[in-house]
C-alpha cells in the first residue's frame, strides 16, 4: 500500500485546518438539499467543483492515476479503503472526509455560508428528472448512455442479485459530460484479495452511471431512513446503515442508485455525486445522534478494519482516523458538527 509523503502534509495543513470557537446553530454554516439551492447557487457548486477538477495534484508522483486535485480525495479513499467501510470508524471518517472536501469548495468560491449540499434520497423517485441527475447545466450530469453489460448489478448480503440500471455507460449530458477519470475499476470482490499492486497507474475511462430509480426507491424511501432512525444501539446503527439481508442499506443502496463509477467500492469519490450522498448520510446519523446525545454522541461499535476484524483495536474517542496528505483526527473529534476543533454545521 503506498504512503502519502510526509511533504505533503505540511503543504495542506495550514490551508485547512481550520478551529471553531463559539459555535452554535445560529453561526453554523447550513448545509441544504441540493433541490433546494436556487439555480444560481447550483451554478456556484459546479464551478466550484471544476475549480478543484482544475487544481494540480499534489499526490501526482506517488500516484500517477491523480490528474488533480479532485482526483488526490479519490485517491485518499482508495487508499484506505479497507479500514473505513462496513467498520466501526466508516461514519466517522466518512464525516471528516465530506467535511475537508467541503474546505476545498469553499477555496474554490462556494459561499462561505454554505456548507456541502446533500442529496435527499427519498425526494426523488426518479433519478433522471432530479435536480442531481437531470443532464442540465444546474445538475451533477445526467444518466450514462445505455450499456447491456451494466455496472450497477448488486448481489446483496443473502446473495439476491438486483438488477442494474436504465444507463452504465458514459455521462454525456450536464457539466461533467465526457469527463475522464484515471483509477482502475474496482469493486467491492476486490477487498478479498486487496489492491492490486498497480493501483497507482492511470487507466483513462469515462465517468460512468447507472442510474436505478427503482433502487433508490426500494432502498432509500422514507421508510428505509425512519428504520435507521428507530436504532436504539450504535451497533445496530453501524451495521444495517451498510446492508441487511437483501437490502443494500442507506449506504450501499444510494451508491447502487446511481451505478457506474459511484459504484466502484474504491473509487466512488471520482463521481461528483459522492459527496451529496454521503453528506445525506452524514445528515442521518446526525439526526440519530441528536435524538440522544448523552447516549450516541461518542459511542463506537467495532474496529478500524474491514468487517470489524480483530486485527485493529476497538474504537474509541482516541481513534486516529488518517486522511493521508489531508491529515489526521481522533474519533472523539468528529462526533458533534457543532463542537470540536473543526466543525460548526447544521442541517437545513
Amino acid at each position: 500500500m503506498v504512503q502519502p509523503h510526509q511533504v505533503f502534509l505540511a503543504a495542506v495543513l495550514p490551508a485547512i485546518a481550520l478551529g471553531v470557537s463559539n459555535c452554535t446553530a445560529a453561526s453554523a454554516i447550513v448545509r441544504k438539499e441540493y433541490g433546494s439551492l436556487t439555480e444560481q447557487e447550483r451554478l456556484k457548486y459546479v464551478r466550484a467543483i471544476k475549480c478543484v477538477l482544475a487544481k494540480p495534484s499534489l499526490l501526482h508522483t506517488i500516484v500517477p492515476a491523480t490528474t488533480n486535485k479532485f482526483d488526490d480525495y479519490a485517491a485518499i479513499h482508495v487508499n484506505l479503503t479497507t479500514s473505513i467501510h462496513v467498520d466501526g470508524i466508516f461514519l466517522s471518517w466518512h464525516r471528516h472526509f465530506v467535511w475537508l472536501f467541503e474546505q476545498e469548495l469553499h477555496q474554490c468560491g462556494w459561499p462561505a455560508s454554505l456548507g456541502i449540499p446533500y442529496w435527499d434520497w427519498a425526494l426523488y423517485p426518479e433519478l433522471e428528472t432530479s435536480p442531481m441527475f437531470d443532464g442540465s447545466a444546474t445538475s451533477l450530469g445526467g444518466n450514462g448512455l445505455y450499456d447491456p453489460v451494466p455496472n450497477g448489478t448488486y448481489t446483496a448480503l443473502d446473495g439476491t442479485v438486483l438488477p442494474g440500471g436504465t444507463g452504465g455507460g458514459c455521462v454525456t449530458t450536464g457539466p461533467f459530460a465526457n469527463h475522464t477519470i484515471y483509477f482502475q475499476k474496482l469493486y467491492f470482490d476486490t477487498v478479498l484479495v486487496g489492491l492490486p499492486q498497480n493501483w497507482t497507474v492511470p487507466v483513462p475511462h469515462c465517468l460512468s452511471r447507472d442510474l436505478n430509480s427503482w433502487g433508490a426507491r426500494k432502498f432509500n424511501n422514507q421508510s428505509d431512513i425512519e428504520y435507521m432512525l428507530a436504532k436504539l444501539t450504535v451497533g445496530d446503527f453501524n451495521t444495517d446503515i451498510s446492508g441487511y439481508g437483501s437490502s443494500p442499506g442507506l449506504h450501499g443502496g444510494g451508491h447502487y442508485a446511481i451505478g457506474g463509477t459511484a459504484f466502484e467500492f474504491f473509487g466512488s469519490p471520482q463521481d461528483p455525486a459522492f459527496y451529496l450522498h454521503h453528506s445525506m448520510l452524514d445528515k442521518v446519523w446526525n439526526d440519530w445522534q441528536a435524538a440522544d446525545p448523552v447516549n450516541r454522541r461518542y459511542v463506537y461499535n467495532g474496529t478500524s478494519t474491514i468487517f470489524n476484524a480483530d486485527t485493529t483495536p476497538e474504537v474509541t474517542n482516541s481513534t486516529v482516523l488518517e486522511y493521508g496528505i489531508l491529515g489526521r483526527v481522533t474519533a472523539e473529534e468528529v462526533q458533534d458538527p457543532l463542537s470540536g476543533p473543526y466543525y460548526c454545521y447544521v442541517y437545513e
